[in-house]
């Protein structure tokens, strides 16, 4: 629970109620002949001589109950009584704060006769050292001659009785009937004293030291009046706390953004709604669920046609403000107006929010009253529209910026291998363009580099998607099979057989396969037909509900399809991708200590990498070829530990799937240029272009006079053009056959001619699938490398 706010301070000076100089004005007056025509003078006086209580000071406030009448008729004087019913103003005791008279709106947030202490823009929020200050410098401008003006108002906040918002109100004291007595020796300040005292203004302590509290007494009254600032208070409120960093995310911040503008306009249910427009012109959240519109409370997105003839489109398409005083009016209500009115809102203001003329947001106020928002009342909130735009502009370009920064991180970084080549060359760009030159960045390319390549590819991946998508829709036809079945056992009609006839005809057709556009043309047979056929026998009668809903109950939420054994499939290569990915990526960051080298993996049905390396690629270290055979050990290792990691996999799996491995062997250097338009390394020149050609089809290449394919799971293919490949590799496969990697079976095969390429010969392994895992590190790789005398 919130701390209470503490008890006030005694006002430290001595204060009398004394209502004589306002008995006085009246007597004065009341002599004027203006005044003799408008009042019954001769009355009026007799009561005052009679009532002479009010001629000296007051000790207890009974005394003014006896003269009611007379007291009312005294405070006209001050309180016009045209003006009693709106405004907010009281008669206080002095500094006590006791009001003895009072209007009815005073009335509602102060008690007659009680003090107060509310929350105000007092430094420390300390209304005790408001009162002593204002009494100070009463006493200085009458005794000293210095006269003060207030370096700011004062404002007071209060709870509105009504709304249980914040109101704020400018505090306005007069102190015509108040006067300030000495009652003993002045003390005597000079200059000097005045300055310390009016340079240390909020010091309490300093003031009564130098105006000591026992020599001087208040005598009189004050005249309050509270004026309603709220608006302006608020919307400057408001100002501020858009210059903060955080001011839209932040929920604490946001929040309170939202409660002044709820005070503003008196309404505790109002929803305040921010959002941005994405590149679609769609309203978007951008993924923050503190910042959000009203609109998109209701449902998490709403596609682009959905807008179409929508307010919202409304707002974009003029840039100005539209305000809906009844929603349910509306005629010809979207999609869009039926969310908002699902979601509680029947009266809104939408406003757009601008930069350099460009919409790029909306604010908006939702309330469920009817009229309670209309072109007058909203205009209130025209003055932060700029400072609600600038806040989002900012929070956009700094979420522009981290996207960026995870975009290059995640999918398009610079690898830190070959950064400081394109570092050379920005700096070089930048410099031309500092001198004035037209210049353009210059092309990255790096020569004499070896490449590396490998793919772990799940096997027979197209046909198991369409056996998958073949079980699918077989099982969602026979579901709405039995649903028509069903429906013709309650009702005989001769639509429903010719939709039984076409439910038959569309199964027996996938059972016998699956072609191009029958998945297309099957679910939109569903979704256009079945899906509302079943709907309004649902909504019709009560007895086929539960059949239909059971049928629902198969079909995926999101799809509306039944959606298992693709699901499955697709699970089970998301699985098998992300298991191979996440190895090879820690191993090849323990390869980057043996030599820095450039790599780049693809995720398909499986995983596919390019790994290169050689001395344009580095600046500090030299390449020597041993690096190379280092590396093509290496691979080989990885690819046995792959084949280890699947086979665990496997038995995880919901559609337990097979990958296939192979390496091709290129022995003779290359260049490889960074393609700009692509943002990627691709191979440079006519003649390594024969390497990127055969590196596409290797994949589906067969055995010479056997029609087998290259690959198979659990095996590792390696493709080569020169004898003196194999002989390298082969030295690599008995080692690892000693280890326990690779089972004896090893086969030399040719390949059939491929397309662009032909004379490819290959190195077919086995791999041991139950082979304990060793623990090879870079030092142990150069020696085995070194031993095998490659």
């Amino acid at each position: 629970m919130p701390s209470k706010k503490p008890v006030a301070k005694q006002f430290p000076y001595k204060t009398t109620l004394d209502l004589s100089s306002l008995v006085e004005y009246w007597k004065s007056n009341l002599s004027n002949k203006e005044m003799q025509s408008v009042f019954p003078t001769k009355d009026i006086l007799a009561k005052l001589d009679a009532a002479t209580s009010l001629h000296q000071p007051i000790t207890d406030t009974k005394e003014l109950k006896q003269h009611k009448e007379l007291v009312g008729f005294l405070m006209s004087a001050i309180f016009p009584p045209a003006t009693l019913e709106t405004k907010t103003m009281a008669a206080l005791q002095n500094f006590n704060m006791n009001a003895f008279y009072a209007t009815p709106n005073y009335l509602k947030f102060i008690p007659m006769g009680k003090d107060f202490n509310p929350t105000t823009n007092i430094l420390g929020d300390d209304i005790y050292t408001g009162k002593v200050i204002h009494a100070c410098m009463m006493i200085l401008n009458k005794y000293y001659g210095v006269a003060f003006e207030k370096d700011r108002p004062l404002i007071f906040t209060f709870k509105d009785p009504d709304t249980g918002l914040d109101r704020n109100y400018k505090a306005e004291f007069n102190d015509m009937f108040l006067d300030v007595v000495c009652t003993g020796e002045l003390p005597v300040l000079d200059e000097n004293d005045i300055n310390l005292l009016l340079s240390n203004l909020y010091n309490v302590e300093h003031w009564l030291q130098y105006l000591p509290q026992d020599l001087f007494e208040f005598r009189g009254f004050m005249i309050f009046e509270l004026l309603d600032v709220t608006d302006q208070e608020m919307l400057s409120s408001i100002k501020y706390d858009l210059l903060q960093k955080d001011a839209i995310l932040s929920e604490e911040r946001f929040t309170a953004i939202q409660q002044k503008i709820r005070a503003i306009f008196r309404l505790p249910l109002m929803r305040v709604g921010l959002a941005a427009f994405n590149a679609n012109s769609s309203i978007s959240n951008y993924g923050n669920s503190i910042w959000k519109s009203i609109l998109l409370e209701s449902q998490n997105e709403f596609e682009c046609q959905d807008y179409r003839g929508s307010i919202y489109e409304m707002l974009y398409l003029n840039q100005k403000a539209v305000i809906v005083e009844d929603i349910e009016a509306l005629p010809n209500k979207t999609v869009i107006e039926k969310a908002l009115l699902e979601s509680g809102i029947k009266n809104i203001a939408i406003a757009p929010l601008t930069y350099d003329g460009e919409v790029i947001g909306i604010l908006e106020l939702g309330t469920p009253y009817i009229g309670k928002l209309n072109p007058v009342s909203a205009g209130k909130t025209e003055d932060v529209l700029p400072m609600f735009s600038t806040a989002i502009k900012r929070v956009l370009v700094e979420m522009e910026t981290d996207i960026r920064a995870i975009i290059q991180e995640e999918f398009t970084a610079i690898h830190p291998t070959v950064e400081w080549k394109f570092v050379e060359a920005s700096v070089d760009l930048m410099q031309k363009r500092n001198e004035g030159k037209k210049a353009i960045a210059e092309d990255i390319v790096f020569e004499e580099v070896y490449p590396l390549y490998g793919m772990a590819d799940v096997r027979g991946s197209s046909s198991e998607r369409n056996l998958a998508i073949q079980q699918d829709l077989i099982h969602n036809l026979d579901l709405a099979d039995k649903v028509v079945g069903d429906i013709l056992a309650f009702k005989s009609m001769p639509i429903l057989d010719e939709i039984k006839y076409r439910l038959k005809l569309e199964t027996d057709k996938i059972r016998e396969g699956l072609n191009s556009g029958d998945e297309v043309g099957i679910l939109d047979f569903l979704k256009k037909e079945i899906v509302p056929l079943f709907q309004h026998f649902k909504e019709e009668d009560i007895a086929l509900k539960p059949v239909i809903e059971e049928y629902e109950r198969n079909l995926n939420p999101q799809l509306g399809i039944v959606y298992n054994k693709r699901k499955a499939y697709e699970d089970s290569i998301t699985a098998i991708n992300h298991t191979i990915a996440d190895y090879l990526d820690s191993q090849q960051v323990k390869a980057q200590e043996v030599f820095p080298h450039y790599f780049e993996m693809y995720k398909t049905d499986g995983v596919e990498y390019n790994l290169y390396l050689g001395q344009s690629l580095v600046r500090d270290r030299k390449f020597d070829p041993v690096y190379l055979k280092n590396f093509r050990l290496w691979q080989l290792i990885t690819m046995c530990e792959v084949a280890n990691e699947m086979e665990v996999l496997k038995k995880s799996l919901a559609k337990p799937l097979d990958i296939a491995q192979l390496i091709l062997v290129h022995s003779e250097p290359i260049a490889i240029r960074f393609r700009m338009d692509e943002k990627q390394f691709d191979v440079d020149g006519a003649y390594n272009i024969r390497y990127e050609i055969v590196k596409k089809r290797i994949d589906k290449a067969l055995i010479m006079g056997t029609g087998e394919r290259l690959t198979q799971p659990g095996k590792i293919a390696m493709v080569y053009a020169q004898p003196k490949e194999a002989e390298e590799y082969l030295k690599y496969v008995n080692y690892l056959q000693s280890t326990g990697y690779l089972n004896d079976e090893v086969e030399m095969v040719e390949l059939e001619k491929l397309q662009g390429a032909q004379g490819l010969k290959a190195i077919r392994v086995s791999i041991n699938l139950k082979a304990v895992k060793k623990s090879y590190d870079n030092e142990m790789i150069e020696e085995v490398v070194a031993s095998l005398q490659v």
